[in-house]
């Protein structure tokens, strides 16, 4: 269980999903390497043992990225199990790329919210729901 968001770079900035035509087609973030440097470069330490998806682990908690398995990638998948304190690496991530983040949860993107860190908190409020229901 996770946030989950993806990154995509659009031909242009949007400020609402609703406003994404059906047949934009995202443009490249990069090279697998690129991408690998740029995540790195906002999430010090992440581990690349396998290429295509990189883990990062700190005291705000995890997010994994899947980069997918070709050498350019179009989107990047982010797994987020972490407190609300990671968002701000993400929009870093997302200035360093040049794209934005939608919010997988409820379509929202996240450097157009007023706050962005909405869906992780609601995400977190339900894991704990279900954890807290799990245990007794």
């Amino acid at each position: 269980m996770s946030w989950d968001v993806s990154l995509y770079k659009f031909t242009r900035r949007y400020r609402r999903i609703e406003e994404i035509p059906g047949d934009e087609q995202p443009q490249l973030l990069g090279s697998r390497s690129e991408v690998q440097t740029a995540v790195s470069e906002v999430f010090p330490g992440t581990n690349w043992n396998d290429p295509g998806w990189g883990i990062y682990d700190s005291e705000f908690g995890s997010i994994e990225f899947n980069l997918g398995k070709g050498e350019s990638v179009r989107n990047l998948a982010l797994h987020v199990r972490a407190n609300t304190e990671i968002v701000g690496g993400i929009l870093q991530l997302c200035e360093r790329l040049c794209c934005q983040a939608i919010d997988l949860s409820d379509s929202s993107l996240l450097d157009q919210s007023e706050h962005p860190a909405t869906g992780l908190e609601k995400w977190r409020k339900y894991r704990d729901q279900v954890v807290g229901e799990s245990r007794g």
